[in-house]
């Protein structure tokens, strides 16, 4: 029993310090979604040690937050992160069919193609 604690208690040690030194928001993202199942794992001890089965809706309650939680992150950073980029159409090249071949690049200021090199 003393050695699952002190493995859970490690475990969150090292994923509060991921948490803060990060370096980019996703691995803090991944570093939360971490430290919630460590602290589920430690309810679910508590709960199987102890005999207890009044924890298991907060099992529930975590596990959906923690779902939930990453969901939304994932989902912010990936909208982020297309609305940080440049346009997905700006790429691509805007010839009409038939109207030479190759890809081109837009001429600034103007309607036509210019070389594509």
């Amino acid at each position: 029993m003393s050695v699952v604690i002190a493995l859970l208690l490690a475990s969150g040690a090292l994923v509060t310090v991921r948490l803060a030194r990060g370096p980019s928001m996703l691995d803090r993202a991944v570093a939360l979604d971490a430290l919630v199942a460590v602290v589920m794992a430690g309810i679910g001890v508590l709960t199987a040690v102890r005999q207890i089965p009044y924890f298991l809706p907060a099992l529930l309650v975590l596990s959906f937050l923690g779902f939930t939680g990453s969901v939304s992150i994932a989902r912010f950073l990936a909208l982020r992160d297309e609305a940080g980029s440049e346009d997905a159409d700006e790429g691509e090249s805007t010839q009409v069919p038939g109207e030479g071949g190759g890809r081109g690049r837009r001429n600034p200021g103007t309607n036509e193609q210019g070389s594509g090199g």
